[in-house]
């Protein structure tokens, strides 16, 4: 079994780090003897999601003492992801230079807002930081040219996705190394389509300004429509009988048509019309109404736990536990490497580790 020392906090890491326990790999999560992981106090089930079944050591790693059985821990470890700001490990002797030293196969990943360089690299950041700098909130995506705030965590999802990639890329090459990757770079990622359309002189047509990409209000809800290809777009018009608007695909005043001939369905009856005219077309959900859906429901959606997006072999990687407390397994992760009762008791009463 692969054994992950997880340095970090919040989303990124903790969606990372998951993936990888789902796949197999111990996680102990290395926090501070004061504070821990502080998504602890702001979301309590997502961190209960996040760090179901992951173990936790608290250790002062300012003191040497504290840094010395973190050593230890490194020497019995394939991976180690932080989330720090860049020249922060460095600080505290525990960057990927010092550490492969003392186990050259470690597969190190840090996980950063900016990245380790440019002028920006210090700078605090969240999701919506990240996203407005990579472009996703560029005035021109919005019908309306107002930009607002997204309502999902692209860049943090983003990036644990691609540490987990990186990770599992260097493992199954068998050696050790350095894995960057930002938040800024995952939000470019998802980007791409939009950067892509712009710089070859055309609008980006996914954004909710054309007819065939849309939402559209019924009469007791909403639904997605995405018929891109023309096949799709004429089954569409002819699934409403509005075969006049074939032609139409890119003209944006289509929408209002559209919109009339919506608003004379509920969400049930569009859906079951359009699907049979196999037309691209979705309820949008509440998140209260996630469970309730059938299809959420057969694929195996719960409000109770995190829902893996692997299935390997038919079957949906995950499994029970519950988040450790801060500290929870110190003594436990201590008793392995070595030390007595007698030390782990000193270590707790200086402050070097917690419990």
């Amino acid at each position: 079994m692969f054994r992950v020392l997880d340095l970090t906090r919040l989303y990124p890491g903790g969606v990372a780090t998951k993936l990888l326990l789902d796949l197999g790999f111990e996680v102990i999560k290395v926090e501070d003897t004061e504070v821990g992981d502080y998504l602890r106090d702001i979301s309590p089930k997502l961190f209960e999601w996040l760090n179901a079944g992951k173990k936790s050591v608290a250790v002062n790693l300012k003191d040497d003492r504290g840094k010395a059985i973190f050593y230890e821990l490194v020497r019995r470890s394939d991976v180690i992801i932080e989330g720090f700001r860049p020249g922060v490990t460095k600080r505290l002797g525990i960057d990927y230079e010092t550490l492969s030293k003392i186990n050259g196969k470690i597969v190190y990943c840090s996980i950063n807002g900016y990245g380790s360089q440019g002028p920006y690299s210090q700078l605090p950041n969240h999701d919506i930081n990240i996203v407005s700098m990579a472009g996703l909130l560029d005035p021109g995506l919005f019908s309306d040219s107002v930009p607002r705030p997204l309502t999902v965590q692209v860049a943090d999802v983003g990036s644990a996705l691609l540490c987990v990639i990186g990770v599992l890329g260097l493992l199954l090459r068998g050696v050790g190394g350095y894995i960057e990757t930002s938040m800024l770079n995952a939000a470019l990622l998802f980007n791409t389509l939009n950067m892509a359309m712009v710089y070859e002189g055309s609008e980006p047509t996914l954004t909710g300004k054309y007819p065939f990409y849309n939402v559209y209000r019924c009469r007791d809800g909403y639904v997605s429509i995405g018929a891109i290809e023309e096949k799709f777009w004429q089954g569409l018009c002819k699934a409403l009988n509005r075969e006049d608007l074939i032609s139409r695909q890119f003209d944006k005043t289509a929408i209002n048509e559209l919109a009339k001939e919506f608003s004379k369905y509920s969400v049930r009856e569009v859906l079951e019309l359009l699907w049979r005219f196999d037309v691209p077309a979705a309820p949008i959900n509440s998140i209260q109404e996630l469970e309730r859906d059938p299809h959420l429901s057969a694929v195996g959606f719960t409000t109770q736990g995190f829902l893996n997006p692997l299935l390997i072999n038919g079957i949906r990687l995950g499994g029970g536990g519950r988040a450790p407390r801060r500290g929870e397994h110190t003594i436990s992760v201590l008793r392995d490497l070595g030390f007595s009762d007698y030390e782990i008791n000193e270590l707790i009463k200086d402050g070097v580790v917690g419990v």
